[in-house]
């Protein structure tokens, strides 16, 4: 490979290693097999296991619900879209990593993306995004269950930094 290029990415990479590895290590427990118990999580799977169950049984997606308020529509509680392409880069963003550890790690990536686009230099993007992505608040919210909220803090950095990139 050519030198030039292996010096000039080495902040980036280093970035994505010291990310990878403080999410690692303040979640070790999940490598254990351990599972955080999230209340609206738990909730939410009481909601949606008749919408589950129908899936599994005829392999096609409820689109109503009798089980919620005397029925409702099901896509406002658990309808998968198989046409929704942004899944697809959100598990590759997440690098696979084990849930909620996935989200911690779009919150480095996503704000040391950020602070790169407003032309801070690597290593203090990286600063930066390690005080973002460790903000109490984000473990909160992880730890009640609040996970669309979480994934929409993820994505607010790099849809900003993508919003400054369109208007430059």
């Amino acid at each position: 490979m050519d030198k030039q290029l292996i010096k000039k990415s080495a902040p980036y990479l280093v970035a994505i290693i010291v990310f990878l590895a403080i999410t690692f290590t303040y979640f070790s427990p999940l490598l254990e097999g351990k599972k955080l118990k999230q209340h609206d999580i738990t909730m939410f799977k009481g909601m949606s296991k008749e919408i589950v169950d129908f899936r599994e049984k005829t392999g096609e997606e409820a689109l109503w619900t009798n089980s919620m308020f005397g029925g409702m529509p099901a896509w406002q509680i658990s309808v998968k879209y198989q046409a929704n392409l942004v899944r697809y880069i959100d598990k590759v963003l997440m690098l696979g990593l084990p849930y909620p550890a996935n989200y911690v790690f779009l919150y480095f990536l996503g704000f040391f993306i950020l602070m790169l686009v407003l032309k801070n230099d690597p290593w203090v993007s990286l600063l930066g995004a390690i005080a973002f992505a460790l903000s109490s608040y984000f473990f909160i919210i992880l730890g009640a269950g609040h996970t669309s909220k979480a994934h929409a803090i993820g994505y607010m950095a790099p849809v900003l930094a993508g919003i400054i990139l369109a208007f430059r």
